[in-house]
C-alpha cells in the first residue's frame, strides 16, 4: 500500500486551532530551574546567553524561552507561525514578572524566515524530522548560526521511540470506529492516564500529550536521530553536549589536535554503545555491544514503518489484519534483539504481545489494565548542542552569513 501523505506539524495544529505544547509553568522558578539544567547539560550556562543575539524556531507557548529571555540577551527572535500558539506565547510574556529580554516575535514559518545578520544561539527544539523537506531546513537552521556559535536541537531515538509507537497503535484501534477529534482525545487521555502518571516529573497534561503524539499526524516523521545530525552538519558543526549524557571521553585534550580530534566520530560510537539504554527509561543505563545496537536501532525502525503503516488502513478504510500482524512480526523480532539483561523491558514487550493486538474500539480498561507496558517508557526526546567552527578570521559579531535557499 503507497503511504499516504500526512498533515504537518503547522497544519494540524492549526486545523484544529490547538497548541498542545503547554507545560506546567505553576511553580516558575522549578521551572527555570530545569530549563538552566538543561543547558548546563548542554555546556550553555547564563553567560552564553547574556548579551547575544538568540534566535529559537517553533517558539510554541514561548514557556521554554522564559529562561533564556531572564539571562538579558542582546536580541530574542521567536519564530512561531501557528496563531494559535501565538496567543499563548503574548500571554506568557505578559505574566512573566521577572525582568528580562522582550522577545520579537515573528509569526512566519522558518521556510519564509529571513535574516540579515546570524546569531550567536539557534534553539529548535520537538519540531524537525527526517524527511528531505526537513533535512533542508536544518540546514538553514544551521546557516543561521555565527561562526562561531551554537545550535540546540531536539532528536528522537528510534530505539527510544518504541514504546510510544506501541501506544500509538493501541490507540488506533481505541478509536477505529470514526469517533471526532475532541471525543478521540477524550477516550485516549482516560487510556494512557494511568501509563503517564508512572512519569513523575511529567509537565505537560494527558491531553496535550495525546494531542501531541497520540493523534499528531506527523509524529511518525519526528525520528531525526544523532546519526541523521552528525552526518548532516558533521561537516560544520562539532557536538557540544547532549541531554541525556552518554558520551564518556578519557582521551588526554592534548592528543585531540587535528586528524586526533575525532569529536563526532567519538560522540557516535559512544551512543551505539549506549542506544539500548533509551528503549526503557526505568532500567539502569550500561554499556553494550554497538553492533547489535545498530541492528536494535534497524528493528526499531521496522516497528515505526509497520505501525504507521497500520494506521494508513484504518485512516483509508483497507483491511488491517495482515497490516496488524506484520506490526506483531516486526514487534517480536525486535524483542529478540533487546539485551538479555533487560528482563523487566523484555516482559512489558512481551506483554504487548500478548494482549495488545486484541483490543477493540472503546475498550480503555483493556490498555488501563496492561500493567507491565503501562510503565514502559522511552528515552525519547534527547538533545543535543552544536558549536560551529570558525572560519578563517570570521567572528561571531560579523554579519556576513549567506542563507542556503530551501526546496519548497
Amino acid at each position: 500500500m503507497k503511504a499516504q501523505r500526512r498533515e504537518t506539524h503547522i497544519e494540524y495544529y492549526r486545523h484544529y486551532a490547538i497548541a498542545p505544547v503547554r507545560y506546567d509553568v505553576s511553580d516558575m522558578p522549578a521551572h527555570l530551574e530545569r530549563r538552566e539544567v538543561l543547558y548546563h547539560r548542554l555546556a550553555l550556562p547564563p553567560p552564553a546567553f547574556r548579551g547575544n543575539r538568540v534566535l529559537e524556531v517553533a517558539a510554541g507557548t514561548g514557556q521554554n524561552s522564559l529562561y533564556i529571555a531572564q539571562l538579558k540577551p542582546a536580541r530574542l527572535v521567536l519564530l512561531e507561525p501557528n496563531a494559535t500558539a501565538v496567543e499563548h506565547l503574548l500571554r506568557t510574556y505578559e505574566e512573566f514578572d521577572i525582568a528580562h529580554t522582550a522577545p520579537e516575535v515573528v509569526t512566519c514559518t522558518l521556510e519564509e524566515f529571513e535574516s540579515v545578520e546570524p546569531f550567536d544561539i539557534v534553539v529548535c527544539e520537538n519540531w524537525l524530522g527526517n524527511s528531505p523537506r526537513e533535512l533542508a531546513l536544518l540546514d538553514k537552521l544551521a546557516g543561521m548560526v555565527a561562526h562561531p556559535g551554537i545550535l540546540v536541537i531536539t532528536w528522537v531515538p528510534p530505539i527510544g521511540l518504541v514504546p510510544n509507537l506501541l501506544r500509538r497503535f493501541l490507540g488506533t484501534r481505541l478509536t477505529a470506529d470514526g469517533l471526532d477529534f475532541q471525543t478521540r482525545t477524550q477516550l485516549l487521555a482516560e487510556a494512557f492516564a494511568p501509563h503517564l502518571r508512572s512519569l513523575g516529573s511529567m509537565t505537560r497534561s494527558a491531553i496535550d500529550w495525546v494531542q501531541d503524539n497520540m493523534l499528531n499526524p506527523a509524529y511518525f516523521g519526528l525520528c531525526l536521530s544523532l546519526p541523521i545530525v552528525i552526518d548532516c552538519l558533521g561537516a560544520d558543526f562539532d557536538v557540544l553536549g547532549c541531554s541525556p549524557v552518554f558520551a564518556e571521553d578519557w582521551r588526554w585534550f592534548k592528543a585531540m589536535a587535528g586528524v586526533k580530534r575525532r569529536i563526532n566520530d567519538h560522540v557516535l560510537e559512544e551512543y551505539w554503545r549506549k542506544a539500548h539504554n533509551y528503549l526503557d527509561q526505568r532500567e539502569p543505563p550500561f554499556s553494550g555491544d554497538g553492533d547489535a545496537n545498530r541492528r536494535l536501532d534497524e528493528e526499531a525502525l521496522r516497528v515505526l514503518a509497520a505501525i504507521e503503516a497500520h494506521e494508513d488502513c484504518f485512516t483509508s478504510a483497507e483491511n488491517a489484519v495482515d497490516a496488524a500482524a506484520r506490526v506483531r512480526e516486526s514487534l517480536v523480532r525486535f524483542i529478540a534483539r533487546v539485551p538479555a539483561r533487560m528482563a523487566q523491558t523484555v516482559s512489558a514487550l512481551e506483554e504487548f504481545v500478548e494482549r495488545g493486538f486484541d483490543i477493540a474500539p472503546g475498550d480503555v480498561s483493556a490498555v488501563i489494565a496492561m500493567e507491565r507496558f503501562g510503565t514502559l517508557f522511552g528515552r525519547e526526546t534527547s538533545y543535543v548542542s552544536l558549536v560551529r567552527r570558525a572560519q578563517g578570521s570570521a567572528l561571531a559579531g560579523e554579519s556576513t552569513l549567506m542563507i542556503k535557499p530551501v526546496v519548497r
